[in-house]
């Protein structure tokens, strides 16, 4: 009995075959709301007419596609939310850096008051010499007192103010020591102080200068500075008063 070579037809089959495959489908295999209202469908159409699926596990599987779907959204919402409140964020800090760049700028050439026990006394002309501050406090003091220490931590003047009835209160400094010799500009350290009315006791006082806005600089993070003359770098924050 003779056999048959089938070797050629069964290449034929599976030339046919693998031209007849089904694409790998590579796209988003997520079940939609179509997808799942599919299956219902099927598996309605499906079920035992003796024993069908009862409508509190229907309404359960709907109700748990549909929180499902719901919670979906509002992440993809949430998501946009948040993307577009820190754009909001950069572009309001964007401005307001811009703004405090405007009004400091404004100031370049003002003179200001900033806390300090560092005071300088500047040189006007040839022979005028001048240091002024505030003596800080919300109340009067009696015998007000203020120590003037040169950099070498030696007192070369006491400034007298005497009694104030309320604070703040003013004072100059000529620039002369306890002898009348002038001394050069540049920073003294100043220590004041009163008695207190109501205790008698010598209380501290706080000590403001007056100093003039030279520039205008920004720090790291896009942090403004005023250089001011005779006393450095201070912020935006540390000016108690602008002088007229």
């Amino acid at each position: 009995m003779s056999s048959v070579d089938t070797s050629y037809t069964d290449s034929l089959r599976w030339e046919q075959n693998e031209g007849t495959k089904v694409p790998e489908d590579t796209g988003n295999k997520a079940l939609q709301q179509e997808d799942f209202f599919a299956l219902l469908t099927t598996q309605l159409a499906a079920q035992d007419p003796t024993n069908p699926t009862s409508n509190d596990e229907m309404i359960s599987q709907m109700t748990n596609f549909t929180m499902a779907d719901g919670i979906s959204d509002l992440g993809n919402k949430f998501d946009t939310f948040t993307s577009q409140f820190s754009e909001f964020l950069e572009n309001s800090s964007s401005s307001q850096t811009s703004n405090n760049a405007l009004q400091a700028s404004s100031m370049v050439g003002q003179t200001v008051l900033v806390e300090s026990n560092e005071v300088p006394l500047f040189q006007f002309d040839e022979e005028n010499y001048g240091m002024s501050g505030q003596l800080m406090m919300e109340n009067g003091m009696n015998d007000i007192r203020v120590e003037v220490t040169d950099s070498s931590g030696k007192v070369v003047n006491t400034i007298e103010v005497g009694a104030v009835s309320e604070g703040p209160a003013g004072f100059y400094w000529d620039g002369l020591d306890a002898d009348g010799n002038q001394m050069p500009s540049g920073l003294y350290t100043l220590n004041a102080t009163g008695i207190n009315p109501s205790s008698g006791e010598r209380n501290d006082i706080k000590v403001g200068a007056y100093s003039s806005v030279n520039s205008v600089s920004f720090g790291s993070g896009n942090k403004l500075s005023l250089n001011l003359s005779g006393l450095g770098s201070f912020s935006m924050d540390d000016i108690l008063e602008v002088a007229s």
